[in-house]
């Protein structure tokens, strides 16, 4: 295992080197990332791993990577947004001795939030309130085949434009209607007045963390919105953070369409 680490630390460095006869550092490490997030997950984190540990020879490239990567992997609304890929650059940033103890804490931090929600884990449960009903309601009550979380802001031009296109996207109203999704959007700020003159499609349940408990409590991590969580049936996170709707597409096609074709025969 030592012998592959070392000799794909080699391999890194030696495209490193090349790239850097006639790329800048920036360009170059975002091809990198890049072609990275292309790869099968499992390789994609062991490259990445291994690069961080090659550039910790040079603290500068180290934090221009670093910050790199912030940019590229935790970003909802990035191509190549990926949460995984971007855990790795926080653990490896945490553990190594290239940045000083006020830049590992930030890194820390910014690592406990990413691991809040993992994909695989269950949801963590939220109540929430709707329009003209005082009954509190919780995240864990609701029960579909899948059940996407629409986190927004009616104060956002870019949640407006994607709650539009929700209500319009054909592939999300037959789900809806066919019982088998459920859209749940919820505000998680603290502008009642805001949310009540908000105005939502019928297909989706609007909803206000009444409770603040999101934002207080810290319950997920949502650097941006507008953004989304895919759950399935038991509540188990499938796309966290996600900023495309076109991929909730993608993602809700894919896993419809697998379940009417049913198991593969022998």
């Amino acid at each position: 295992m030592k012998k592959i680490i070392l000799a794909t630390m080699v391999a890194i460095a030696g495209w490193l080197t090349t790239q850097a006869q006639s790329t800048p550092a920036p360009e170059r490490y975002n091809k990198l990332l890049e072609e990275t997030a292309a790869m099968d997950l499992r390789k994609a984190e062991f490259l990445m791993n291994a690069t961080m540990e090659t550039l910790t020879k040079d603290p500068k490239a180290y934090r221009q990577m670093m910050e790199l990567a912030e940019r590229r992997f935790s970003d909802a609304a990035d191509p190549i947004h990926n949460e995984a890929l971007y855990m790795v650059v926080l653990k490896h940033a945490t553990n190594n001795y290239v940045l000083s103890n006020t830049e590992k804490e930030r890194q820390r931090l910014l690592l406990e939030g990413a691991k809040k929600n993992m994909i695989g884990s269950v949801a963590t449960d939220f109540d929430y309130v709707t329009p003209g009903d005082k009954t509190v309601h919780h995240l864990n009550e609701l029960n579909a085949d899948y059940i996407l979380v629409y986190f927004n802001n009616p104060d956002c031009e870019s949640c407006e434009a994607v709650k539009e296109r929700l209500a319009n996207s054909e592939l999300i109203n037959k789900l809806v209607n066919e019982k088998k999704l459920i859209v749940l959007a919820i505000y998680p700020y603290d502008n009642q007045k805001l949310w009540k003159k908000a105005q939502y499609p019928k297909m989706m349940i609007n909803g206000w963390n009444q409770s603040r408990q999101i934002e207080y409590a810290e319950l997920y991590d949502l650097p941006t919105l507008p953004c989304f969580y895919l759950l399935n049936q038991k509540h188990q996170v499938l796309m966290k953070n996600e900023g495309s709707l076109n991929k909730v597409e993608a993602a809700l096609n894919s896993l419809t369409t697998a379940e009417v074709a049913g198991p593969t025969k022998p």
